[in-house]
């Protein structure tokens, strides 16, 4: 049987191996630069993700504080029903920005002025639950804000509990002297004579003979107790 097609000579089957290994090196390379420009393509819409929430966090605050801004145009023009709304929109519409922060303090503010003590309790506490590494002053502040709700209402209990909170709160000594009076307001409103004058040693050994320490001193003798420390 006469043979078929015709013989291979010697340079064409260098050649056809020259491209075999030509086309295999090119496909190794494809392998290796397609989990590279996979990588990139990721790296990519990683970046564009993080500008993009970059973009919204500044539009949230932007909105946020607008409508803070808004709300202190009404507390100025005693407008507290709207200046209450506008606080409640910046918490339910823009929580985690800084203005949903500075929105929850301002309407426990805003209750705790207007004596309504049990609304300014609920967000102050709020407040505290979800912003109290924030400031220290600021949260000693609420805790004391609370206190004095308590006390209010008369429930002097929880008064020196929470004024006791406000006392513990660290960095935050420049208001010591109003927490500690509030808290012997409280001793003294319920008959805690031997507590009220503890408070006073308290407060003697942190100011001295200040006028706050004076007014703390007539407190204790409206009450029948004289307190000579310092005299």
């Amino acid at each position: 049987m006469p043979k078929t097609g015709r013989r291979i000579r010697k340079h064409e089957m260098k050649e056809d191996s020259f491209v075999t290994l030509a086309f295999r090196a090119q496909e190794m390379v494809l392998k290796r630069q397609r989990p590279i420009m996979i990588g990139f393509g990721l790296l990519v819409v990683l970046i564009a993700g993080l500008w993009f929430l970059s973009v919204s966090d500044r539009s949230a605050e932007n909105a946020a504080d607008r409508v803070m801004a808004e709300a202190y145009g009404l507390v100025q023009a005693n407008d507290m029903a709207g200046a209450e709304a506008l606080y409640t929109r910046v918490i339910d519409g823009h929580s985690g920005t800084s203005g949903a922060r500075e929105a929850r303090f301002y309407l426990a503010n805003l209750y705790f002025v207007q004596s309504e003590w049990k609304k300014a309790i609920e967000q102050y506490e709020s407040y505290v639950d979800d912003y109290s590494d924030y400031a220290a002053g600021r949260t000693a502040a609420a805790w004391m804000a609370i206190a004095d709700s308590y006390q209010a209402m008369d429930d002097h209990t929880q008064a020196l509990a929470n004024y006791s909170r406000a006392l513990a709160v660290k960095s935050a000594d420049y208001l010591s002297s109003d927490i500690i009076m509030g808290a012997a307001r409280s001793a003294c409103a319920s008959g805690q004579m031997d507590l009220a004058e503890s408070f006073a040693d308290d407060l003697f050994e942190r100011i001295g003979n200040e006028p706050d320490m004076i007014r703390l001193r007539e407190l204790l003798a409206r009450h029948g107790r004289t307190y000579t420390r310092g005299f």
